[in-house]
């Protein structure tokens, strides 16, 4: 008999090419095959809603406690969908105590990259050092080493103003250290110091350009509002642009010049921290994911950018990310409700929605771990 069976609902999970109402069998916390007629120990009736793969939030800062920017991971995602994200918080100085306060600790499973600046983002009072001099590259590797199962890759913010007069220097060195460490690197790329296309002449096949629609300095468009030709050229090489918004990466101005050219970014993420968890533009990732909706972005596509295209990222893409036989049971309806909602960028720009995606139902390795108050989903 299986735990759950999800019936009538419309099924979206790209990485099966799925794209239609069909059941959903869940049996020992893992994704199992329906046989017709087969029963369940508890039926959810999903008639007229949406089911996805567990989403995923590829760009989040979840040190709670350990950083100023700690959002708390499980209430901050569980009740929006997402079961598995990605932090940039710690460096090698507190990964550690991270792992085992949060990681550890947390329903949401979370996979990380490094901060090349040993405390990581400790503090709001001031900018990380991200001078090559001040890199721990012995611990780095140490820590990698030590703990591969997570960590994903390095980060380094690069934006001009954290530079501090060092332009892409490190940025070189990050690349540099994770060449011998064998993994990628995410470069924060709003504000950059130098023109975009050097930072992607640095960057390798599987490095992530992060805060891809940023607006302030050197971004995707040039100053004729077309789309630079080394960004097509990057992605071909296999660079992975990610949207990270949070509260000062998007210009809706770039993101919509660049969708006209046929450009839209790999992945969808928020770039959560604490002052923006449950607060607008972004609120959350089904919130920031209805928009591009709402943009002319396809259904099933923005599904991708939040599932299977970060599952990869994680080294999960069999586990996490679908609803394959035998992932994990990560699973997530929604409905899709008439809404109008003003989204506004850091520059003032607005765009009014009218669609908004509403978690319904979370279901994280088999459980419900969430339910709205207003979903009857069972006679």
């Amino acid at each position: 008999m299986l735990d759950l069976l999800i019936i009538n609902g419309h099924v979206i999970d790209p990485k099966n090419n799925v794209d239609e109402v069909m059941p959903v069998a869940i049996y020992g916390g893992r994704i199992t095959k329906y046989e017709e007629g087969e029963e369940a120990k508890h039926v959810i009736d999903a008639k007229g809603k949406y089911v996805f793969p567990g989403l995923i939030d590829a760009h989040a800062h979840m040190f709670e406690d350990g950083t100023d920017i700690g959002l708390f991971p499980d209430v901050t995602y569980i009740p929006t969908g997402v079961t598995s994200a990605i932090d940039f918080s710690a460096g090698v100085s507190n990964y550690q105590i991270f792992r085992k306060a949060v990681i550890q600790q947390s329903k949401v499973r979370i996979k990380s990259f490094l901060q090349v600046c040993s405390a990581g983002l400790a503090t709001t009072s001031y900018h990380e050092n991200i001078n090559p001099k001040y890199f721990n590259r012995e611990k780095m590797a140490r820590i990698f080493r030590d703990h591969k199962d997570n960590i994903i890759g390095l980060k380094i913010r690069n934006g001009e103003e954290i530079a501090d007069g060092l332009g892409i220097q490190p940025l070189m060195a990050t690349v540099e250290v994770a060449e011998k460490i064998g993994c990628p690197v995410q470069v924060h790329c709003t504000n950059l110091p130098v023109p975009t296309s050097e930072v992607l002449d640095i960057l390798r096949p599987g490095d992530i350009f992060q805060h891809v629609y940023q607006g302030v300095q050197n971004t995707i468009v040039d100053e004729h509002g077309k789309l630079r030709d080394c960004i097509l050229e990057a992605r071909k090489r296999g660079i992975i642009f990610d949207t990270a918004e949070g509260r000062k990466h998007a210009d809706y101005d770039v993101m919509k010049l660049a969708m006209e050219q046929g450009f839209i970014a790999d992945i969808c993420s928020t770039d959560l921290v604490l002052a923006s968890m449950y607060r607008r533009p972004i609120f959350s990732l089904p919130n920031l994911m209805s928009r591009y909706l709402c943009m002319g972005i396809s259904l099933n596509e923005v599904i991708k950018m939040t599932t299977e295209r970060p599952a990869k990222l994680m080294g999960m893409e069999n586990e996490i990310g679908c609803l394959s036989e035998g992932a994990y049971a990560d699973v997530t309806i929604f409905d899709i409700i008439e809404k109008e909602q003003l989204y506004r960028d850091w520059k003032g720009t607005t765009f009014l929605a009218d669609k908004l995606l509403k978690p319904e139902m979370t279901i994280k390795d088999g459980y419900i771990m969430y339910c709205a108050p207003d979903y009857i989903y069972e006679n």
